[in-house]
C-alpha cells in the first residue's frame, strides 16, 4: 500500500516567513523521514490567538480521509484526532519556541519513535 501522509499544525502563523521557522523544522523532520511528498493543512484556519472551539471536527475528519498516516504536531492537535478517534501519531510542535526542542537527542528521539509509527 502507498502511504499517504497528512501533517496537521495548529493555525497558520499571522508571521512574515522567516529562515529557521517552524516550516523549516517540519520541511527537514519529513526529509529525515524520507517524506518528500505530503499533505498539509491546520485544524484551525485562522490566524491569531486560538482555542478549542474554533476547531470543525467535520472539517478535519474530511482532511483524514484518503490518509493512512497522520501527524499530528503538538498536544493541541493530538487532543483534536483523540476526540474524532483517528489514529496518529504525535511529535512535538516545531515552533523554534518550543524549549523541548533545545534538546538535539529529545529532537532524535521523537523522530526515531515517529518513523516507527510510519513503518507500521
Amino acid at each position: 500500500m502507498i502511504e499517504s501522509v497528512l501533517v496537521m499544525g495548529i493555525n497558520p502563523s499571522g508571521a512574515k516567513y522567516r529562515k529557521s521557522c517552524a516550516l523549516d523544522r517540519l520541511h527537514s523532520w519529513m526529509d529525515y523521514l524520507g517524506y518528500h511528498h505530503y499533505s498539509f493543512s491546520n485544524v484551525i484556519p485562522e490566524t491569531g490567538d486560538y482555542k478549542k472551539s474554533m476547531v470543525d471536527y467535520s472539517f478535519v475528519k474530511e482532511q483524514t480521509l484518503g490518509h493512512n498516516k497522520i501527524i499530528a504536531l503538538g498536544g493541541f492537535v493530538s487532543d483534536v484526532f483523540k476526540k474524532i478517534n483517528a489514529e496518529h501519531f504525535k511529535m512535538p510542535h516545531p515552533s523554534p519556541l518550543n524549549r523541548m526542542l533545545n534538546s538535539k537527542e529529545y529532537e532524535l528521539k521523537m523522530l526515531q519513535e515517529c518513523r516507527r509509527y510510519m513503518c507500521k
